[in-house]
């Protein structure tokens, strides 16, 4: 048996285990950030008049423009006065796949009492718009240059933030880590 033979299984194997922590982030090649999304890298949650917003108070979470996956505009200030549950997910991550139902509960149980979004990057449209399709319930924005990863500092997915009504982080989890997630969102919405 040759060496490349003996090795092959075992490199294998290591992906196996590793899931989507080995896949690229969308923090590891920085992409110039969009004009229309503000480019502070920490989230502040002072609230400040956006001239998107006719004047209103919205805090700096939520001073950001996307794109949904169907093409429409989405203003991050939409999402002020109610509580948020951002999932960045990437269309070839199995561990993003696996937490459709949890993410589909989610928004069906607390969807009139807040918002869930989804996050779909480092993948193409047409990827990010397929497995978009398979999650009902969530509006989905596509994340091409990773200007809200990087907006939220989200290095791996599958990732969750939890904002409150006042758009501060209330919860985050990253890779996996949506065990308490649904205890964290009943306490946001209340």
């Amino acid at each position: 048996m040759t060496r490349a033979a003996r090795v092959l299984p075992v490199l294998v194997g290591l992906v196996l285990l590793t899931g989507c922590a080995g896949e690229p982030s969308a923090t590891e090649e920085p992409a110039p950030v969009d004009s229309t999304t503000t480019s502070s890298s920490e989230p502040d949650t002072e609230p400040r008049a956006s001239s998107r917003d006719e004047g209103r108070a919205v805090p700096e979470t939520l001073d950001f423009t996307a794109t949904t996956v169907s093409g429409d505009p989405f203003e991050g200030a939409s999402l002020a006065g109610r509580p948020a549950l951002l999932w960045f997910w990437a269309p070839w991550c199995p561990t993003c796949r696996s937490q459709v139902p949890q993410v589909q509960d989610i928004a069906e149980r607390y969807g009139e009492d807040m918002a869930v979004i989804g996050v779909g990057s480092l993948d193409s449209a047409e990827a990010i718009a397929e497995f978009a399709e398979e999650v009902g319930g969530v509006t989905h924005l596509e994340d091409l240059d990773g200007a809200l990863y990087r907006r939220f500092g989200i290095a791996e997915q599958s990732s969750f933030v939890l904002l409150d009504a006042d758009g501060a982080v209330a919860f985050e989890t990253g890779y996996g880590g949506s065990e308490d997630l649904a205890a964290e969102v009943a306490d946001v919405v209340g």
